[in-house]
């Protein structure tokens, strides 16, 4: 982000604040394309759960969305996201969600259980629609179904009428290594051979949750290499005649985003220096970091030096190993035990990086009441504010 910018945004009075640049977010999207190969086979969907305010900006590029609540859906609404990109997720869906979806123009829901195929197909009668159905199949945990219950489901389809089983959908978490990325797919490549082979199913599409790692604490090349490594496996998948659909959020949403929060306090304690900033845990939430343990990617722009990076305002200075600390009222509030630093000062500004996935929704923000951030899209040198600050007390009455 441009120094101009952040000044802005500081002398303003607008911290903390998230921006979001929407030319990096655009980048990754073609990168990844061209990392598939840009087969016309492999489509992408955008788990909105990693970051909504990206939806609009995002719609160009992706396939699908990924909703997994009424809220989520709400939200696409609102946006004008057209429906027949939604795939409507979820582990508990209710009878009025799937209704109102279904009116809104919806078509692919997932199922999850026995009971969701049964509350699909009451839907289905009732809007008197068909309704396309992912099964998904669970990777170990509360989410989906074991193939035993998929079969079952599937032998017993008949009693379904009102629902299409399109295909099955898959996702067994995040930061996955590559190996285990080809070992799931090999996995499913079987799995639908069975499906089709035995039960004469005529499955039209997997989805896949790859999840590729984000580097967020070296330097690494933040999973490009695992889109190469796994295409192979991805093409397997695709020569079986069967869409292939990967649902990625935070590898798509994560380095599009910065924080900007501005040091409040500077002070020692037993030899140990700590500086206090307007923000803290409750905005700032990198996948890994426990108790600020690791070192995430920040950057000091110091006010003394007209908001220029302290490491270009003065490379010969020895950094410092600071205790970077929240506002909030709680020792766990630590953003980094020991970061390096140059000389902090209060009205100095860190600006923490990669953080377009999940920061946004994830933290603890209604925790003591403390005001949630603006929120800024910016596109070419273009800031545009998406959310003013809000006042959380008013929810805490």
């Amino acid at each position: 982000m441009k120094r101009d910018l952040i000044k802005r945004i500081a002398e303003e009075g607008n911290t903390p604040a998230y921006v979001f640049e929407t030319d990096i977010l655009r980048q990754k999207i073609l990168s990844v394309r061209t990392g598939l190969g840009n087969n016309p086979d492999i489509q992408l969907c955008y788990a909105m759960k990693a970051n909504p305010f990206l939806i609009k900006e995002l719609e160009p590029y992706i396939d699908k969305y990924e909703v997994c609540s009424p809220g989520e859906l709400s939200i696409c609404k609102k946006k004008h996201v057209d429906m027949d990109k939604i795939v409507m997720s979820g582990v508990n869906k209710e009878k009025t969600d799937i209704e109102l979806a279904i009116e809104w123009g919806v078509t692919l829901f997932t199922a999850e259980s026995k009971a969701q195929m049964d509350l699909l197909q009451q839907c289905a009668d009732i809007q008197k629609k068909k309704i396309r159905i992912l099964l998904r199949l669970t990777s170990g945990n509360q989410f989906g179904m074991d193939r035993q219950s998929i079969l079952d489901m599937i032998e017993h389809r008949d009693q379904f009428p009102g629902l299409a089983i399109k295909g099955i959908q898959f996702y067994s978490g995040t930061q996955k290594k590559t190996k285990k990325i080809r070992e799931e797919l090999d996995e499913l490549c079987g799995f639908c051979q069975e499906l089709r082979q035995n039960y004469h199913l005529e499955l039209e599409e997997l989805e896949f949750g790859p999840g590729f790692g984000i580097d967020y604490f070296g330097k690494g090349d933040s999973g490009y290499h695992a889109l190469e490594e796994c295409r192979e496996a991805f093409e397997k998948i695709t020569d079986m005649k069967l869409g292939l659909t990967l649902e990625m959020g935070r590898f798509l949403a994560a380095e599009c985003g910065s924080y900007i929060t501005k040091v409040m306090d500077v002070k020692q304690n037993d030899g140990q220096k700590y500086c206090i900033v307007d923000g803290g845990i409750h905005h700032v939430n990198y996948y890994g970091q426990v108790m600020g343990a690791r070192i995430p990617p920040v950057r000091h722009y110091r006010t003394a030096y007209h908001y220029e990076e302290a490491a270009e305002a003065d490379e010969s200075q020895e950094a410092e190993k600071i205790c970077v600390c929240g506002s909030l009222c709680t020792v766990a509030d630590v953003l980094g035990r020991n970061i390096p630093l140059c000389d902090i000062r209060e009205g100095d500004l860190l600006v923490f990086e990669k953080i377009g996935a999940y920061s946004v929704t994830e933290g603890i923000y209604l925790f003591l009441s403390r005001r949630m951030p603006k929120i800024y899209l910016l596109s070419g040198d273009r800031l545009e504010l998406l959310r003013d600050s809000y006042e959380t007390y008013q929810l805490n009455c």
